[in-house]
């Protein structure tokens, strides 16, 4: 009997950080096509696209994001406890704090840009990275890694 409760429980666990992190991978889908939009004249998907090293990059920032998003889930999935009662087993408030931490994420990102692309104050114009498919991969790939640690922090942020 108690070799069957610990399977159960690791199942309930496994398909608790599974659903955690699908929920946060769309996410992550969503953040790259919103900052596709943001970023209005470095066209990052078009450019990346038949450049094997710039795919390389987007697909392995990609990679960080995913292994970020589910070691949190599993450290601190969205689901709480085996109780079939929505409000015990689903824990809305952490996932209210992933979805504000992505609009954050996605705010400074496109104060980020503004800063670098239109005020320049080192002098470097960030939209010259439009001229080379490796540094928009590398762009991408930051970007990837810049959102999977804030997904990470709001997923493993104690609740007090």
């Amino acid at each position: 009997m108690a070799g069957s409760e610990l399977l159960a429980s690791l199942g309930l666990w496994f398909v608790r950080a599974f659903v955690s992190s699908l929920i946060c991978l769309l996410i992550g889908y969503i953040g790259i096509r919103v900052i596709t939009l943001i970023t209005t004249k470095i066209k990052e998907l078009e450019s990346v696209k038949g450049n094997p090293l710039a795919t390389g990059l987007f697909v392995g920032g990609f990679f960080v994001y995913a292994g970020l998003v589910v070691y949190g889930s599993m450290v601190n999935p969205f689901f709480l406890s085996q109780s079939v009662v929505v409000g015990a087993y689903f824990n809305l408030q952490r996932l209210l704090i992933v979805i504000i931490s992505f609009f954050v994420s996605l705010l400074l990102g496109a104060l980020f840009y503004l800063v670098f692309a239109k005020l320049s104050p080192f002098g470097v114009d960030l939209d010259d990275i439009n001229k080379h498919p490796t540094a928009i991969g590398v762009f991408l790939f930051c970007y990837e890694v810049f959102l999977g640690l804030i997904m990470l922090a709001s997923l493993t942020l104690p609740m007090g």
